[in-house]
């Protein structure tokens, strides 16, 4: 069954939530499965079907939404124009594939979306809630059908009434087809970043003015140039057009006026626009117009287009939010400061000069300290008066504000910002709008080690006299901080495959500009945006595509079977690292050899033409090893980009080696990885962001590994916090189960309340502990928990917590009943 979102990027309908409903009930008779996203504050002007920001931010929000394949509008009106300085904020360069179906205003979203993405597919029909939508001629309903399915249509031909004269009358015509509003095809001229594809054939419809008023709309059209590409125009049908006697106009007389005007061959074809007969037709598919004796013929394939690309082009910068006070600084502000990432590109627009408030809910160690060094003393709570008070220039929202939280409450502060037309960007659209656009940019991915590895490249390429700026989900030791603001030139990010904000439902990677992009490894996690690890995958294809796009270089762990595959489906130059030798033409770094001892690990590692550097790091486990293999791989990478040659041979150089293996030597390693918070009488108490399965597997592994080249003889006790979106499901709770084996004991801490989810769907932390064996036990309460580790504590035990959040505080909370 088709998933339909029905948007309202234009005007409000005017029939009740009972007709509505019966209109969706009978679609889905049909087999057509929709959701209404519609706008809850009222209009400025008493047109429209909300606010500006809000059309916007929800229109967004299902274009970016991964289950809607079609997104119908509920109907035209106007207010549609007035999205586009919006939506250039918010969305990505990179969006699925989807199909907008509308006409009258929505045309002009419908074209523009088109020429901005290649794969977006606009289809100039009836909208959702017109009152003879299922009544319309059995062809235009047929065809609307097929086309919101996929289906493959046949070509329709049809005789055009009237022709202009003009021109050669055994000309054909054949190109792609604009279908538009007239208004809005004059909108649409004031944008000069804006070209109509070559040989365009434009289809006018809405002709329902005054005379003069038509041919003024024309005049504009010319005067701009946006007519520079097209070759010829249709005119749709034809209501209510006065002459200069105010006498009903001629089809005739119209044609031929504007194809005098225009200086192109003008055709009338009464199958399109307001009236009665409303032919569905497709945006930029092929038309074909001949001569056919007494009459001309237009044909219509109705094809989609096939993708030639896949991201937008356009100037990274349009529409970027400006000073309302040109000699003072931009002023920003952050809701949702207090997460690491939101943090992080707070202390970048510092550091860069703007000024800047926030708020949050009560922020905890660590991040509270990060933001205090910024000078800046978040609102508590998120409430209306946060909005008000402030002066901000635009806002930054993070991806945990939501319109109702866990406890279904709303959110004040984001309504209060959707109420009013401050422009408002996800961290990740702030930061390409005003950093990456003339950066090269090296993007860290995949479902574990991103951290790890953008820390380790960072200090490397800082160790290398590179100066990276770098935006990193946690804390590098070495530098102290998770961001730093130094060359404009080179910029490390690490990528984050979870959605971007409420507003923006795809991966924060896409906004980053990838002209290296790592892949570490791609597994199920999320799963609360994605349905299974295909659709994952998906994203991450997007990616490698994207670098692709801009001429860059992949970085590809090729032990990891999707991994590879979307390596290779991209079509992207690689160079892949692995454990193995690589059975591929890509330049290949392999991890030869790992030993563990007490104070790290010695890893041998082979060069793309077999040279070898051994080198020791502060770091546990396979997983880290291979993080340490992927530096190598993006600095040779960069040293291909900088040298503007992709080398198949992978050939390196005894210096370049040299020094990469010099630069990484004194890497310290992360806050909260593997990070020891205290050891006393003979006890250690670690803290570890491991949330995953996988990754619970392998930090696990690496603390056995540690214990015994240190000669820990103590029990390895393991404890859970199920923090995050999905480790509150039940999804991974077999895999979760089983990922505790190195452990001599497992504490699984308590699961998240959030009424959001279906009980049947949420993780029951005594089954897992159940499925774990005798070892292991739940804890609803996390200072039960707490007290119970005081006093089972021998010496020789090492502790390890778990978690993506803060546990409640454990770690410290335990060391300080163990030690103090």
């Amino acid at each position: 069954m088709s998933q339909i979102a029905i948007v309202y990027p234009s005007g409000f309908t005017r029939l009740t939530s009972t007709e509505k409903e019966a209109r969706r009930a009978a679609l889905k008779e049909l087999g057509f499965d929709t959701t209404s996203v519609e706008p809850q504050h009222p209009s400025s002007d008493g047109h429209t079907a909300g606010s500006r920001l809000e059309r916007a931010a929800l229109f967004a929000h299902a274009l970016t939404q991964r289950k809607y394949s079609t997104l119908w509008a509920a109907r035209g009106g106007s207010g549609s124009t007035a999205l586009i300085p919006f939506l250039e904020n918010i969305l990505p360069p990179v969006i699925p594939n989807k199909t907008l179906v509308g006409y009258s205003d929505v045309s002009f979203l419908g074209v523009y979306l088109t020429l901005r993405y290649p794969n977006f597919r606009y289809v100039h029909g009836n909208h959702v809630y017109d009152q003879k939508l299922l009544d319309y001629y059995a062809l235009d309903k047929h065809e609307l059908f097929n086309l919101i399915q996929g289906k493959v249509t046949k070509s329709y031909s049809f005789p055009s009434t009237q022709t202009s004269g003009v021109g050669n009358e055994t000309s054909t015509f054949e190109g792609p087809l604009i279908p538009l509003n007239l208004t809005l095809a004059e909108c649409l001229s004031s944008l000069p970043y804006i070209t109509l594809p070559k040989k365009s054939i434009l289809f006018l419809e809405d002709i329902n003015e005054d005379f003069y008023r038509i041919l003024r709309k024309f005049d504009t059209l010319i005067n701009s140039g946006f007519l520079k590409n097209v070759q010829a125009i249709v005119l749709g049908n034809f209501t209510d057009c006065p002459d200069n006697s105010n006498k009903p106009l001629s089809e005739l007389s119209l044609t031929h006026q504007v194809a005098s005007i225009t200086r192109l061959p003008t055709f009338h074809l009464p199958i399109f626009g307001h009236d009665t007969s409303r032919f569905p037709m497709v945006a930029r598919s092929t038309v074909h117009i001949k001569n056919a004796g007494k009459h001309w013929t237009v044909t219509l394939d109705n094809a989609f287009p096939k993708p030639e690309s896949l991201a937008s082009d356009f100037d990274i910068a349009l529409f970027r939010p400006q000073a309302t006070h040109p000699q003072k600084p931009l002023n920003v502000h952050f809701t949702g400061i207090g997460g690491t990432g939101m943090a992080a590109v707070a202390g970048i627009f510092r550091s860069a000069g703007f000024s800047m408030t926030g708020s949050d809910n009560p922020i905890y160690p660590p991040m509270d300290a990060v933001i205090k060094e910024l000078g800046i003393t978040p609102q508590v709570g998120f409430t209306a008066d946060n909005i008000k008070k402030t002066s901000a220039d635009f806002i930054v929202l993070s991806n945990v504000i939501t319109r109702l939280n866990g406890e279904l409450k709303p959110n004040h502060e984001l309504e209060e910002i959707l109420a009013n037309n401050t422009p408002v960007l996800s961290f990740p659209s702030a930061l390409r709008k005003f950093f990456l656009h003339d950066s090269t940019n090296i993007v860290v991915s995949g479902t574990h080690g991103k951290t790890t590895t953008t820390s380790i490249l960072s200090h490397c390429l800082d160790g290398l006299g590179e100066n990276p700026s770098f935006i990193i989900g946690g804390t590098p030791k070495n530098f102290g901080k998770g961001f730093r603001l130094a060359s404009k030139s080179l910029f490390v990010l690490e990528g984050d495959e979870y959605d971007t904000a409420f507003f923006d439902k795809g991966p924060k990677f896409l906004h980053y500009e990838p002209k290296i992009s790592i892949i570490n490894n791609i597994e199920f996690d999320h799963a609360d945006i994605y349905d299974n690890v295909e659709a994952i995958e998906l994203e991450f294809l997007r990616l490698a595509s994207l670098t692709k796009a801009r001429k860059g270089i992949v970085v590809g762990n090729y032990q990891d079977e999707r991994v590879r595959r979307v390596c290779e489906s991209s079509g992207a130059q690689v160079i892949s690292f692995g454990t193995e030798v690589s059975n591929c033409a890509a330049p290949h770094w392999r991890l030869v050899s790992l030993k563990t001892e007490a104070n790290g690990s010695v890893v041998v590692v082979e060069s793309p033409d077999q040279k070898r550097v051994e080198l020791k790091f502060p770091l546990f486990g396979m997983h880290n090893a291979l993080n340490v293999v992927a530096t190598f791989g993006a600095l040779h990478a960069l040293k291909m980009i900088k040298n503007s040659t992709f080398d198949p041979s992978g050939k390196t150089d005894e210096t370049s080696l040299k020094n990469w293996k010099d630069a990484l030597q004194n890497f310290t390693g992360v806050k909260r990885r593997f990070d020891l918070v205290e050891f006393g009488k003979d006890i250690a108490v670690f803290d570890d962001f491991a949330h995953h399965p996988t990754a619970v597997r392998a930090t696990l592994k690496a603390f056995r590994d540690y214990m015994k080249a240190s000669e820990r003889k103590g029990r390895l006790i393991a404890c859970f916090d199920p923090r995050n979106a999905t480790m509150r499901r039940n999804v991974l709770a077999d895999e979760l189960a089983g990922s505790f084996s190195e452990a001599d004991l497992v504490f699984i801490g308590k699961v998240a309340n959030d009424l959001r989810l279906d009980p049947a769907h949420t993780l029951k932390g005594e089954s897992v502990a159940e499925k774990c064996g005798p070892q292991a036990k739940y804890f609803a309460d996390n200072d039960a928990l707490c007290l119970h580790l005081s006093k089972l504590a021998n010496p020789g035990d090492t502790f390890v917590f778990m978690s993506s959040g803060a546990f409640d505080g454990l770690p410290s909370k335990l060391s300080q009943m163990l030690f103090h």
